[in-house]
């Protein structure tokens, strides 16, 4: 069982009812000691039996709330945002029972209810709203433009009618890729809090994403160039977000690119992940190019941001690959590191835990 029971206090309590609720609960008495605790407390919250509530969760919001149950309130109810290591946002409900029985006189009951999806959709409705009424307002200005020229002043121009179309075709596709890469980044943020559970083996996977570029950096006159430990472990994590994840820095690295020349894919073991800690498996893409200032570097895993606005939307790009590849990192409790050198080459490399 996961519930823990300390000195026999609460014997008579239905450990099974508590055990399976999906939310963690915990169980304090007058000195604020836990003397229950679920097994999604543990698993959420790292709370251990036989300490002070404050040893392990030190937020004074919740200090505060428990201790004003435990003095004579009946309840209190907040919202809290913690990292564990993803942000989540939590509804705390703390309520005062008791007596439970002749040993356990007075208690109070700490209910944590994950909010995290709600409060994701509101702040993408908002975020929707705004950047893709601004991404969207520019190519639909265009095709309507077009659409009345060809209605009007070019109705009988036979020879502008191909040119327009190509024009307006580009701009229906670019609206349709942002519209898949919302999708995407909606499914990537809905997931997050949720580690994948399936296993993926980098070394195939990389192979199978090489085969997808073969002709794309024949075109430029590139190649890729990998250096691969060949006794990397199998992993927890997603197959197909993590395809998605090298296909995406793959692609940038050939688009942003100097042509004839390699792209280097270097993977292998780590002792400790950077910012995480930890040992893990390292995949680095470098490209030789203009490079990226270092005041873009922290913003470009923002929604919607460009370092070159024109030549993005050149290419085709919508803003919003590098937000994906990061919210898909965060999932597997990962990291992204960035590092250019203006004229001279870009890196970016991810970082997957082994455990």
């Amino acid at each position: 069982m996961g519930l823990v029971k300390n000195s026999g206090e609460v014997s008579d309590l239905n450990t099974h009812i508590l055990e399976v609720f999906p939310d963690p609960v915990i169980l304090l008495n007058k000195l604020r000691e836990v003397i229950f605790r679920n097994q999604a407390a543990q698993d959420m919250l790292d709370i251990y039996v036989d300490r002070n509530l404050e040893l392990s969760f030190r937020d004074p919001i919740v200090l505060e709330a428990t201790d004003a149950v435990l003095n004579g309130e009946k309840q209190r109810e907040i919202e809290l945002i913690i990292s564990l290591p993803v942000i989540i946002t939590l509804q705390v409900r703390i309520v005062a029972i008791g007596p439970i029985n002749q040993f356990f006189k007075t208690a109070a009951m700490i209910v944590f209810h994950d909010i995290s999806s709600e409060s994701i959709a509101e702040r993408m409705r908002r975020d929707f709203v705004s950047n893709l009424s601004h991404e969207l307002r520019s190519p639909i200005a265009s095709l309507i433009g077009f659409i009345e020229t060809l209605q009007g002043p070019a109705k009988e121009d036979v020879g502008s009618h191909g040119r327009f179309l190509e024009i307006m075709s580009n701009e229906a596709q670019r609206m349709a890729r942002m519209i898949d890469d919302l999708l995407s980044l909606s499914r990537v943020e809905a997931s997050e809090r949720m580690r994948p559970q399936q296993t993926v083996d980098i070394t195939e996977l990389l192979g199978v994403t090489e085969e997808l570029f073969i002709s794309r950096v024949q075109r430029r006159s590139m190649r890729l160039d990998f250096d691969m430990d060949p006794n990397l472990p199998i992993l927890l994590g997603d197959r197909d977000e993590l395809m998605e994840v090298f296909q995406n820095l793959i692609d940038n690295a050939i688009k942003y690119g100097q042509e004839k020349t390699p792209i280097t894919i270097g993977v292998g073991l780590i002792d400790c992940i950077p910012e995480i800690g930890g040992p893990g498996i390292s995949i680095s893409i470098k490209n030789k190019g203009e490079g990226i200032k270092a005041d873009q570097i922290s913003r470009l895993t923002e929604r919607f941001y460009r370092t070159d606005k024109g030549r993005s939307r050149e290419m085709g790009g919508t803003g919003l690959g590098l937000a994906i590849v990061k919210h898909i990192i965060s999932r597997h409790r990962g990291h992204l590191q960035i590092q250019s050198k203006l004229n001279k080459s870009t890196t970016f490399t991810v970082y997957l835990p082994l455990n």
